[in-house]
């Protein structure tokens, strides 16, 4: 049986019409999924000052000794910078968790994060502590922001994941 030209072409249209509406469609799920993860990292910036301040409290608040010794932490200069250095580590999170330009560590103030704290008296395991400290509150505000929103979730565990590695790579600075 043959098929009429004009049928074939019906049949055509019909098909690229599927194949539009299709794309349309994961061009909307891509940009919805993509707003939603940038909401998330919005929220990191955000909130960066208190989960700074928060991580280096609880720190401090786990090693006592740090306080009463010799290179303790509680100088105003050692703190201001500590506080500092976990607003700068969110932001600069922030961005590789957007960009994923992995350049920006090298090009950055943290590639000499481990010689400021060696130089002001502040033992890397107390820094370390404190990014990692920043990194779970981080990682808790991702997941309270992302359960909010209405909508797709599916990206939260690899945004997750991402940010596990990022906050790896700077405590990999500091070791």
């Amino acid at each position: 049986m043959k098929v009429p030209k004009n049928n074939q072409v019906l049949s055509n249209n019909k098909e690229l019409e599927d194949i539009k509406n299709r794309n349309i469609e994961h061009i909307k799920e891509f940009i919805n999924t993509a707003n939603s993860r940038i909401d998330a990292i919005n929220s990191i910036t955000n909130n960066s000052h208190a989960i700074a301040a928060d991580a280096v409290t609880a720190m401090i608040c786990e090693n006592q000794d740090s306080i009463n010794s010799k290179i303790s932490i509680d100088t105003t200069n050692k703190m201001s910078v500590c506080l500092r250095d976990g607003e700068i580590i969110l932001r600069i999170v922030s961005y590789l968790l957007i960009s994923n330009d992995e350049s920006v560590l090298s090009k950055s103030c943290l590639k000499d994060l481990k010689n400021t704290y060696l130089a002001l008296g502040v033992p890397l395991k107390n820094a370390i502590r404190v990014v990692e400290l920043i990194r779970d509150a981080t990682i808790s505000d991702l997941k309270s922001t992302v359960n909010s929103m209405s909508g797709e979730k599916g990206f939260l565990s690899d945004l997750i994941s991402n940010t596990e590695f990022q906050f790896q790579r700077i405590i990999n600075l500091l070791k």
